[in-house]
């Protein structure tokens, strides 16, 4: 079952329940209209959605989303945020309001989602599926058994290909549509260490990073020959997200307990410099408009925006609860 596609008799019972927001006593905080553009920051302790103005870099809304919030997807028109109750939350992000949540049921607990062609895909790392949900049927429509976790996800633009790593299985997983694998899919997989969560893919797709945590280590998965080229080691604290910077030089690796934001020269795949944030963070988000990275410096609730260039923190967003997961809002 683990290896195979679940479809409708299972997902059936995973319709959408219709469930008021998780604090009720949170009100939608505004000071104007949603940008065309704009970053979305989920504050994982603070329970809301934040807008950001990436022109101005200023907050213009915060939305009641749930509790104890972590990875942030959208489609552009809705965000959909990560929570422990009530489920995936929906926010309906131009007109700044709380639209629906959805139950995942039976396929469990989850953690990384992710947008690809208007789908969204959720991990459930704990009950070894990936599942895709449609918003237009409000359904739904796949449940992928995979020979391991999927804490954090990526999907390409064809749907073709599904990233993940491992917290819980240790272990890098990718899975290729295919007309003879089983379920339709084959699988690689490749072996981390203790709790790998977060990876990244190089810009022109040929490599994979992923973060051994506790290991203190980086694999790199050269995706072209499929196999493992490197293993980096490295000193630091915990260490659980990572990001490459638009034009592939640099790879930033966050810390949860120290100060510093971690930078990899992708090249020589050494540790080049360490840019001072005030505080533990978790969340990157790396600007595709613009030579920029968000932070989010969670230990210090705050978002530090960084030139990619330069290597600088150019401003701070203060006043956001545990900031942590975010997203990329284009409106459609």
């Amino acid at each position: 079952m683990r290896l195979s596609i679940v479809l409708a008799m299972l997902v059936s019972a995973t319709a959408l329940q219709a469930q008021p927001a998780a604090d009720e006593t949170q009100e939608v905080v505004s000071f104007g209209p949603t940008p065309a553009t704009a970053l979305l920051v989920g504050e994982k302790s603070g329970g809301r959605l934040a807008i950001i103005d990436p022109e101005s870099l200023e907050v213009v809304a915060r939305i009641p989303a749930g509790n104890n919030l972590h990875e942030v997807a959208t489609d552009g028109r809705y965000a959909y945020v990560g929570s422990a109750w009530p489920g995936i939350t929906v926010i309906d992000v131009q007109n700044q309001r709380f639209d629906r949540s959805i139950d995942t049921g039976v396929l469990g607990s989850f953690h990384g989602l992710w947008v690809t062609n208007g789908k969204l895909y959720v991990g459930h790392e704990r009950n070894h599926i990936v599942s895709r949900y449609d918003p237009e049927t409000r359904q739904f429509d796949m449940a992928l058994g995979v020979p391991g976790g999927s804490h954090i996800i990526h999907v390409t633009r064809e749907e073709s290909t599904i990233y993940m790593a491992s917290s819980a299985s240790q272990q890098i997983v990718i899975a290729q549509a295919s007309s003879t694998g089983r379920g339709g899919w084959t699988f690689t997989t490749f072996p981390g260490d203790t709790r790998m969560e977060g990876f990244d893919i190089t810009p022109d797709g040929r490599e994979l990073w992923a973060i051994n945590m506790n290991a203190k280590s980086i694999t790199v998965v050269n995706l072209e020959s499929m196999e493992v080229v490197a293993t980096l080691p490295f000193e630091g604290g915990l260490n659980n997200r990572i990001r490459f910077t638009q034009d592939g030089r640099y790879a930033l690796m966050n810390e949860l307990n120290g100060n510093e934001l971690m930078v990899w020269d992708v090249a020589t795949r050494q540790i080049a410099h360490r840019i001072d944030v005030g505080g533990g963070g978790e969340g990157i988000f790396i600007d595709p408009e613009r030579p920029r990275a968000y932070y989010a410096v969670s230990r210090a609730n705050k978002v530090a925006v960084i030139d990619t260039n330069t290597l600088t923190v150019i401003k701070e967003i203060p006043d956001l609860i545990n900031p942590d997961g975010m997203a990329w809002y284009v409106a459609q």
